[in-house]
């Protein structure tokens, strides 16, 4: 048999073979070349390895990432950074390099914490929707929250979730506000105490207005005001949802953020506490960024960074996204691309390290910092936590 006869007869037999799934992908990629410049898994495309130093913050203050490590920033078109296909390791104290709790930690009504730097609680497969949960402190100390019975949130078809909000810790790290039916449970950690305050209704979500106030909700518009102190709820009659906004850290802040999506009309909000109407709205402009990435939607609370700016997490034709918008504007004037092939809601940002690094979890690579300037991404911990947490850094 000829050369020729051969080749053919293997081009023959390859026409018969579907193409699997990631050549495709490579494919799809390659045609978006222009406008798209990214490294996927099994694509080289045009990668761009900055060498920054990442400022993270530490109990003390902040402090350069360790001498050797050089952040991977993948920038695959203007505004548009994308996850690394090989992630460099970070540090950010407290936080270990593996987030494992000890089973002897010590239990917080025999041991108060002056103040938290995350609380945490499980969420493997097979373990209890009541699962406990763990503060973590300056000092790498873990402590078990022993002081309260605290249930599943659940809402008005019976469908149970995990009570702590990446929202439930308090601006000062000192309070967790835990939603419960009926109730709002807020945990002193400080003193060790407990307070359990009636709050009519199915109690999903809770937001912090400085370090005296939690507003509680369930998913969409409309929470009530509740004073840990005293006891007090006091409807509220902005039209503010605690699961899609950014609470302030101090009450003299100014108005209230809201990323939402109203009668299809994708608007950023400010709210003043007890008026009605919002005190500015903008509509979320995606102009500045290539068409291949206009979003969806915004899920989950917004992290405000204290200069006008927010982060929230997103989804949309790109897949899952972590993104920045000018809360005034309504520009959205970054976006990190983690890719495809990630659960629907999969991460979701927690805290802003300083006024450009924003401290995120997946649910592939675990805690990252994306560095919303230079786009250098790192790893903070070294797997994915099957873990919900709270985070409050100073």
């Amino acid at each position: 048999m000829g050369t020729n006869r051969l080749t053919e007869l293997l081009e023959e037999t390859a026409a018969e073979v579907p193409a699997p799934a990631f050549a495709a992908s490579a494919w799809a990629t390659a045609r978006r070349v222009r406008r798209r410049r990214q490294v996927i898994a099994g694509v080289a495309a045009f990668a761009t390895v900055v060498a920054v130093s990442v400022p993270l913050r530490t109990g003390g203050g902040t402090e350069p990432a360790p001498v050797g490590v050089t952040p991977s920033a993948i920038t695959v078109a203007p505004g548009v950074d994308a996850m690394p296909a090989d992630l460099v390791k970070g540090e950010l104290s407290p936080f270990p390099e593996a987030l494992t709790i000890p089973a002897d930690a010590r239990k917080l009504s025999g041991h108060p914490v002056d103040r938290a730097a995350a609380v945490v609680q499980k969420t493997e497969a097979e373990g209890p929707l009541d699962a406990p949960m763990y503060v973590l402190d300056f000092a790498g100390e873990w402590t078990r929250i022993d002081v309260a019975a605290l249930q599943p949130t659940r809402d008005e078809s019976g469908n149970q979730a995990y009570a702590l909000r990446s929202t439930a810790l308090s601006p000062d790290g000192r309070r967790v506000a835990v939603p419960q039916p009926q109730a709002l449970v807020v945990i002193d950690l400080t003193t060790a105490k407990a307070y359990r305050i009636p709050v009519p209704g199915y109690n999903e979500q809770v937001m912090w207005w400085g370090d005296e106030t939690v507003l509680v909700g369930a998913d969409g518009p409309g929470v009530v005001r509740v004073d840990w102190r005293t006891g007090t709820v006091t409807p509220e009659p902005a039209g503010i949802s605690a699961w899609s906004s950014a609470g302030a850290r101090q009450v003299g802040s100014g108005a209230l953020t809201e990323l939402v999506v109203i009668d299809e009309r994708r608007m950023a909000r400010g709210w003043v506490l007890g008026d009605p109407a919002p005190a500015w709205e903008s509509p979320l402009d995606e102009s500045g960024l290539p068409s291949a990435y206009r979003i969806s939607r915004w899920y989950g609370p917004a992290v405000p960074d204290g200069a006008g700016r927010v982060a929230a997490a997103a989804w949309g034709d790109r897949g899952e996204m972590l993104t920045v918008v000018d809360a005034r504007t309504g520009a959205v004037e970054r976006i990190l691309d983690l890719g495809y092939e990630r659960m629907k809601s999969c991460c979701a940002v927690l805290e802003w390290v300083d006024d450009h690094v924003l401290l995120a979890r997946t649910d592939k690579e675990g805690l990252i910092t994306w560095d919303t300037r230079s786009g250098a991404v790192t790893q903070v911990t070294v797997a994915p936590m099957e873990a919900l947490l709270s985070v409050r850094l100073p």
